[in-house]
Protein backbone atom coordinates (compact mmCIF):
# COMPACT_ATOMS: atom_id res chain seq x y z
CA UNK A 1 0.00 0.00 0.00
CA UNK A 2 2.93 2.24 0.92
CA UNK A 3 4.61 1.86 -2.89
CA UNK A 4 0.88 2.71 -3.83
CA UNK A 5 1.23 6.08 -2.22
CA UNK A 6 4.63 6.72 -3.56
CA UNK A 7 4.14 5.84 -7.40
CA UNK A 8 0.86 8.23 -6.91
CA UNK A 9 2.93 11.43 -6.10
CA UNK A 10 5.42 10.57 -8.34
CA UNK A 11 2.88 10.99 -11.17
CA UNK A 12 2.03 14.78 -9.77
CA UNK A 13 6.05 16.14 -9.65
CA UNK A 14 6.97 19.26 -10.73
CA UNK A 15 8.41 18.78 -13.62
CA UNK A 16 5.12 17.96 -15.38
CA UNK A 17 3.58 20.63 -17.49
CA UNK A 18 0.51 21.57 -14.96
CA UNK A 19 -0.51 24.70 -16.78
CA UNK A 20 -3.82 23.04 -17.95
CA UNK A 21 -4.78 21.71 -14.73
CA UNK A 22 -4.41 25.05 -13.35
CA UNK A 23 -6.46 27.12 -15.69
CA UNK A 24 -9.27 24.54 -15.35
CA UNK A 25 -9.91 24.89 -11.88
CA UNK A 26 -8.90 29.06 -11.44
CA UNK A 27 -12.16 28.77 -14.35
CA UNK A 28 -14.62 26.54 -11.97
CA UNK A 29 -13.39 27.84 -9.33
CA UNK A 30 -14.35 31.62 -10.83
CA UNK A 31 -17.85 30.45 -11.85
CA UNK A 32 -18.61 29.27 -8.06
CA UNK A 33 -17.61 32.99 -6.74
CA UNK A 34 -19.89 34.20 -9.22
CA UNK A 35 -22.73 32.48 -7.89
CA UNK A 36 -21.84 33.84 -4.50
CA UNK A 37 -20.36 30.51 -3.19
CA UNK A 38 -24.18 29.35 -3.45
CA UNK A 39 -24.53 26.00 -5.82
CA UNK A 40 -25.41 22.64 -5.43
CA UNK A 41 -23.87 20.37 -2.73
CA UNK A 42 -23.03 17.90 -5.51
CA UNK A 43 -21.28 20.66 -7.82
CA UNK A 44 -19.49 22.58 -4.38
CA UNK A 45 -17.86 18.60 -3.24
CA UNK A 46 -16.86 18.29 -7.03
CA UNK A 47 -15.17 21.77 -6.82
CA UNK A 48 -13.43 20.51 -2.85
CA UNK A 49 -12.19 17.44 -5.33
CA UNK A 50 -10.76 19.38 -7.94
CA UNK A 51 -9.00 22.16 -5.21
CA UNK A 52 -7.39 18.58 -3.19
CA UNK A 53 -5.94 17.69 -6.80
CA UNK A 54 -4.77 21.29 -7.56
CA UNK A 55 -3.56 21.17 -3.65
CA UNK A 56 -1.15 17.55 -4.12
CA UNK A 57 0.08 19.43 -7.75
CA UNK A 58 1.38 22.20 -6.49
CA UNK A 59 1.78 21.38 -2.55
CA UNK A 60 5.95 21.89 -2.63
CA UNK A 61 5.57 25.17 -4.01
CA UNK A 62 3.37 26.30 -1.54
CA UNK A 63 5.28 25.25 1.63
CA UNK A 64 8.09 26.74 -0.13
CA UNK A 65 6.32 30.34 0.50
CA UNK A 66 5.63 32.12 2.66
CA UNK A 67 2.24 32.34 4.12
CA UNK A 68 -0.12 34.45 6.53
CA UNK A 69 -1.29 32.92 9.89
CA UNK A 70 -4.20 31.79 8.04
CA UNK A 71 -3.30 30.85 5.04
CA UNK A 72 -0.89 28.16 6.84
CA UNK A 73 -3.84 27.01 8.91
CA UNK A 74 -5.72 26.32 5.53
CA UNK A 75 -3.13 24.57 4.24
CA UNK A 76 -2.57 22.57 7.50
CA UNK A 77 -6.49 21.40 7.25
CA UNK A 78 -5.74 20.59 3.54
CA UNK A 79 -2.51 18.25 4.27
CA UNK A 80 -4.86 16.88 7.20
CA UNK A 81 -8.14 16.00 5.05
CA UNK A 82 -5.53 14.97 1.94
CA UNK A 83 -3.99 12.11 4.82
CA UNK A 84 -7.43 11.71 5.81
CA UNK A 85 -6.47 12.91 9.32
CA UNK A 86 -9.71 14.62 10.07
CA UNK A 87 -9.40 14.94 13.97
CA UNK A 88 -10.62 18.76 14.54
CA UNK A 89 -14.06 18.38 13.18
CA UNK A 90 -14.46 22.24 13.91
CA UNK A 91 -17.42 23.39 11.67
CA UNK A 92 -15.10 26.35 10.51
CA UNK A 93 -13.16 23.77 8.59
CA UNK A 94 -14.82 21.21 7.32
CA UNK A 95 -18.95 21.01 6.13
CA UNK A 96 -21.03 17.56 6.14
CA UNK A 97 -22.05 16.32 2.66
CA UNK A 98 -24.50 13.78 2.35
CA UNK A 99 -26.59 11.57 -0.04
CA UNK A 100 -30.13 10.71 0.19
CA UNK A 101 -32.79 8.34 -1.37
CA UNK A 102 -36.66 8.27 -1.81
CA UNK A 103 -38.53 5.06 -2.32
CA UNK A 104 -38.74 6.22 -6.02
CA UNK A 105 -34.53 5.71 -6.45
CA UNK A 106 -34.40 9.84 -6.48
CA UNK A 107 -31.41 10.95 -4.99
CA UNK A 108 -30.61 14.34 -3.04
CA UNK A 109 -27.60 16.45 -1.95
CA UNK A 110 -27.16 18.22 1.33
CA UNK A 111 -24.42 20.08 2.88
CA UNK A 112 -24.57 20.88 6.54
CA UNK A 113 -23.04 22.11 9.45
CA UNK A 114 -20.54 18.88 10.75
CA UNK A 115 -22.49 19.29 14.04
CA UNK A 116 -25.75 18.65 12.91
CA UNK A 117 -27.34 15.22 13.67
CA UNK A 118 -28.89 14.02 10.12
CA UNK A 119 -31.96 12.17 10.90
CA UNK A 120 -34.24 10.22 8.45
CA UNK A 121 -36.85 12.59 6.71
CA UNK A 122 -40.09 11.15 5.71
CA UNK A 123 -39.65 9.61 2.32
CA UNK A 124 -35.94 9.97 2.46
CA UNK A 125 -33.41 7.89 3.81
CA UNK A 126 -29.29 8.88 4.21
CA UNK A 127 -27.27 6.71 2.18
CA UNK A 128 -23.76 8.13 3.66
CA UNK A 129 -22.34 11.34 4.67
CA UNK A 130 -18.62 12.36 4.80
CA UNK A 131 -16.94 15.79 5.22
CA UNK A 132 -15.59 18.43 2.24
CA UNK A 133 -13.89 21.02 3.38
CA UNK A 134 -15.68 24.59 4.49
CA UNK A 135 -16.61 26.88 1.58
CA UNK A 136 -13.85 29.55 3.95
CA UNK A 137 -11.66 26.74 3.53
CA UNK A 138 -11.78 27.20 -0.53
CA UNK A 139 -12.03 30.85 -0.71
CA UNK A 140 -8.11 31.05 1.20
CA UNK A 141 -6.93 28.23 -0.53
CA UNK A 142 -7.87 29.61 -4.06
CA UNK A 143 -5.87 32.60 -2.96
CA UNK A 144 -2.82 30.36 -1.73
CA UNK A 145 -3.12 28.50 -5.57
CA UNK A 146 -2.98 31.88 -7.12
CA UNK A 147 -0.52 32.92 -5.30
CA UNK A 148 1.89 30.33 -6.06
CA UNK A 149 0.46 29.90 -9.51
CA UNK A 150 2.04 33.71 -10.15
CA UNK A 151 5.24 33.34 -8.11
CA UNK A 152 6.47 30.27 -9.73
CA UNK A 153 4.59 31.14 -13.24
CA UNK A 154 3.02 27.58 -12.95
CA UNK A 155 0.38 28.94 -15.96
CA UNK A 156 1.08 29.60 -18.79
CA UNK A 157 -1.28 32.04 -20.55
Amino acid sequence: MEDQKAVFEECYSTAKNISSPLLKYFVKYNEFEKKGYNIDPYTYTKLTIHSMLVFRLIEKEIESMDLSYEEKNTVDVLKRYKNRDISDLSPKNYLKFSVWINKEGNLRYRLSDVRQDLKEESMWTMVTAYLVPHTNILKTSNGIFLKAAMKYDLIEL
